[in-house]
Parts: structure tokens; sequence; C-alpha cells
């Protein structure tokens, strides 16, 4: 697959890759969250999702409260302005529109979580949560999860023992990529790496398609290789409203807006006809947030400083060259 061209549209990708009951990680932390997958796979009416998330933020919330959602696994769910997320929230506490399950971590836990199942560990040995409210033992009513207290053969230490997460399918929003799956990305990034690496298949979202030349030329930044990608989406503005560093900033006013829309269980199906299940795809969705407010979210540019990595054409010295 490596050689091999995967540009299709987002809901060709969708529809070939996102399956009923599937174990769903969606990638980005608070930057670069995949909202434009999330729309198509409500579109879809893709059901009983399994989603996890380090940071789920309104991206979880809405996914929730168009019950495509059963369970979820998470470090928190809300709204960044910051408000509760009401979706989440009446999911939780009244069922509405299913009651799902909930598996919940800390940030640093979840990481370790992700980065167990893409090196295939059967755990990872940690101090994190010890004496906490995820500490099960100590606190039989605290967070469900699957973590597990046990003391260390060698130092006899009580150690916490974070399970690996593997996941069927992971999607993220990129700044770039090439049209074989080669995904560059920089900014804040979390846990985005290893949750992508313990997933069996890879959408990649990106804001612009390049050549590989140049991916080459920076080669630091590659977040996924292209053996490991499955399809590739050109989809600019995908992350909005979270941010893309160096693309568009995070748009606080939506998230303000989003927050007043979906109080109610009868605000949130007007919010979702409007944004979500009436909308084509992203041009018709910049089309209702407006132009002004588009070129308003678009950064003054600050260049990184280049460096040279050399290209290496000959590594062996000639005969005569010894």
């Amino acid at each position: 697959m490596a050689h091999q061209n995967k540009l299709m549209s987002m809901s060709e990708a969708v529809k070939e890759y996102v399956k009923d009951g599937s174990a769903l990680y969606m990638g980005g932390f608070t930057q670069l969250q995949p909202y434009a997958a999330a729309h198509e796979i409500i579109r879809q009416k893709t059901e009983d999702l399994t989603l996890s998330t380090c940071v789920g933020l309104t991206l979880a919330d809405q996914m929730i409260g168009a019950g495509v959602v059963k369970n979820l696994i998470t470090a928190f769910v809300w709204n960044p302005v910051p408000l509760k997320a009401h979706c989440f929230s009446r999911s939780v506490i009244q069922g509405i529109p299913r009651t799902i399950g909930l598996e919940e971590y800390s940030v640093l836990a979840l990481n370790l979580a992700f980065y167990a199942g893409a090196m295939g560990l059967p755990y990872v040995a940690a101090k994190t949560l010890l004496g906490t409210g995820f500490d099960s033992e100590k606190n039989p009513g605290g967070a469900k999860n699957r973590l597990r207290f046990e003391h260390s053969p060698f130092t006899g230490e009580r150690v916490c023992l974070v399970p690996p997460i593997r996941h069927d399918l992971g999607i993220v929003q990129v700044q770039r990529c090439d049209a074989f799956g080669n995904a560059q990305a920089w900014g804040i990034m979390g846990e985005t790496k290893y949750g992508l690496l313990s997933c069996d298949k890879i959408i990649i979202c990106a804001e612009e398609i390049v050549e590989t030349e140049t991916i080459m030329r920076d080669p630091n930044r590659t977040l996924i290789p292209s053996f490991r990608v499955n399809a590739v989406v050109k989809e600019p503005w995908g992350a909005h409203p979270s941010s893309v560093a160096g693309f568009y900033d995070m748009d606080w006013r939506y998230y303000a807006y989003y927050g007043t829309k979906t109080s109610t269980e009868k605000d949130f199906e007007q919010y979702l006809d409007k944004w979500v299940l009436n909308v084509s795809g992203r041009e018709q969705y910049l089309r209702l947030l407006g132009d002004r407010r588009v070129r308003s979210l678009i950064p003054e540019p600050f260049i990184s400083e280049p460096v040279d990595y050399g290209r290496l054409t000959r590594h062996f010295p000639e005969d005569n060259d010894r």
C-alpha cells in the first residue's frame, strides 16, 4: 500500500472504513480534531461505535448527541469555553438519546494505554493515579476503567498497571499529506501519534495535499508513514472549530455559540439539522460559517527556521578516493 494513491472523498472513506460497532479513535489534542469526519459519520448513520478520544470536547459531544456512540473511552468531555458538554451530560444523567458505557482515565493514563496498544504490550506500569479516585481499590465508587493496582516483583512498590487500548480505525486531521499517506503535523500533539499507531486502519484528513518531495524535505514532522494509512482525504478546514497550527485558530466564539444552541435536546436537534444533517460537506459548512468569520481565524505567518538535512547521493567512496 506504500506506493498506492489513497486519495478519496470523505463520504467514500467513511463508507469504506467506518463500520457499525467499530472501536474508533478520533485524534487531535485540542487541535487537529477531525470534525468534518465526525459529521460525515453522523450523516451516514453509523451505529454503536466505541468512541475513543483523549480530549472529547464538542466533537465527542456531537457524536453522542447524534446517537452514534455506544461506548466512550476518554479523559473528559466538555466545551472548552468553558461550558458543560450538554449532550454528554444528558446521556450520562438521563440516558438521552441513549445511555453510553463510559471508560474513564486521566490524560496521562490514556496516553500510556494507547502506547501499550501501539507497542503490543500487555500493560504499562506507572505510579500515576495511585491514591486518586481512579484507584478502585481505595475508592470503589470511582471512575470505571480497566486499571489494575499490583506490587512490583522487584521492589515491592505498589504500581498502577495501565491496560493496552487498541482500535479498529483511527481518524485525524493534519496540516499536510501526500497522496500515498505520508502525513505531517506540527503544534500540540498530545496522544495522537500513539493513538493512531494503536489502530488497525487509519484515515488521514489533510488541509492540503503535497508532493512526496515536500514530505522528504522535513521528515521529522511525519506523524504517520504511508504504509500504515488506508485513506487520504483532502479536507480544508476539516478541524473547525478546533485549531490547526499555521492554518486557523481555535474558534472560541463558535464554541460559545454551540453551548447556547445545544442546551436542550430540542436545541441540539435544530443545531444538528443546520450544521450537520442538511450540510452536503465542508464547503457548505464554511458558507454557513461565513467568509468574514473564516478570514478572522487565519493567523499571521510565523515561519520556522529551515534546516539542512543533506541529500545523500553517494554512500561509499570511489576506489581512487581511498
